[in-house]
């Protein structure tokens, strides 16, 4: 019996010690010494130390309230709302909640947005990299679909500057811009691919029209096809094809300073070289050129057989006059022989 009350005693006395730490003021209870708290360990080294996982489960919105008695700004990580699973890490200021970091249960992140669309959903302005040096800047505004998303920007000290941007283009958006930035800011704009698919590469200012591809400079390619030319000029070695003489040709040479179907100089400096029709014009002149050649070609082969017929006549008569001359010769001597009898007799 002696031994139970003494036992009994130590408990109490531990209790009522260990109560003695701890204040209830109405509803709530609170550390009333000047230590720190440890659950899960008996060295804490904060007001609360936790060693181990610890649950938070109420009827309203779980989270941490962290602030600073003197300080404006309170941070909030927690669920975005009571019927929301959405874990987000938020401030408020003066009142007003800012959400900067929200994870949702299908697992899309969301920074500046409380309830991601994507796996990875950024609403506002972001840059991926080191500051000014390479990296990828999206515009508040491009979401807006009026911003820019600029990809390669390298500046430090006086570099240059290379970008990409999105959503960009002269008189259509939707489309995407290259431009370039000089050690002293100047700009140049490299390429536009268009949101109604033109391609425009150089400072075509404004000259591209309805082309698909615009290019304000020089292009080089191993191969260059032209498709659908129409009305291909096989049509001049047909029978009825009239082919114009090269009297008429002279004239309008004379008259227009250029060939007939061949765009003046005045024509392609207004409205440019089409390769397509162009190369259709040139074929077409090589191939009367060619009806030329051939037309040529068989008067200068009858003009041969009658050279041919003159030469054999011409050395006939040749053949002639030298069988003539001999003749003339042989009487020229036989009247010196006569002549030269007659001298003798007298």
């Amino acid at each position: 019996m002696k031994k139970i009350f003494l036992t009994l005693i130590f408990v109490l006395t531990i209790f009522h010690f260990s109560y003695a730490q701890w204040t209830v003021s109405g509803t709530n209870i609170f550390n009333s010494n000047t230590g720190n708290v440890g659950i899960g360990t008996t060295t804490p080294s904060y007001k609360l130390e936790v060693n181990g996982l610890f649950s938070s489960s109420v009827t309203g919105q779980a989270g941490i309230h962290i602030y600073n008695g003197g300080s404006v700004t309170e941070w909030l990580v927690q669920q975005k709302s009571q019927t929301s699973n959405n874990l987000t890490i938020s401030s408020l200021i003066s009142g007003v909640q800012y959400y900067y970091f929200s994870i949702n249960p299908s697992g899309n992140i969301g920074i500046g947005t409380a309830s991601p669309l994507a796996n990875l959903h950024v609403s506002g302005t972001a840059i991926i990299g080191n500051g000014n040096l390479d990296h990828t800047y999206v515009n508040t505004n491009f979401l807006a679909n009026t911003g820019d998303l600029l990809v390669g920007w390298n500046r430090t000290s006086g570099a240059g500057e290379t970008d990409l941007i999105s959503n960009q283009g002269p008189g259509t958006t939707g489309g995407f811009s290259f431009y370039n930035h000089d050690n002293n800011n100047n700009e140049t704009q490299l390429m536009w691919i268009m949101g109604n698919g033109q391609v425009l590469i150089g400072n075509t200012q404004g000259k591209q029209g309805s082309y698909l591809l615009a290019v304000a400079g020089s292009a080089v390619a191993t191969s260059f096809t032209v498709k659908a030319v129409a009305n291909w000029p096989d049509y001049v070695f047909k029978k009825d094809y009239s082919l114009p003489s090269l009297a008429s040709i002279k004239t309008y040479i004379d008259q227009n300073h250029h060939l007939p179907d061949v765009p003046s100089a005045l024509d392609i400096d207004k409205e440019g070289l089409n390769l397509g029709e162009m190369n259709k014009v040139l074929m077409k002149k090589v191939e009367e050129l060619t009806l030329y050649l051939i037309e040529k070609d068989k008067k200068e082969q009858v003009q041969e057989v009658i050279n041919k017929k003159l030469q054999t006549t011409i050395a006939v008569q040749d053949i002639k006059l030298q069988s003539e001359q001999e003749q003339i010769d042989l009487l020229k001597q036989q009247m010196a022989a006569i002549l030269k009898q007659l001298n003798q007799k007298q």
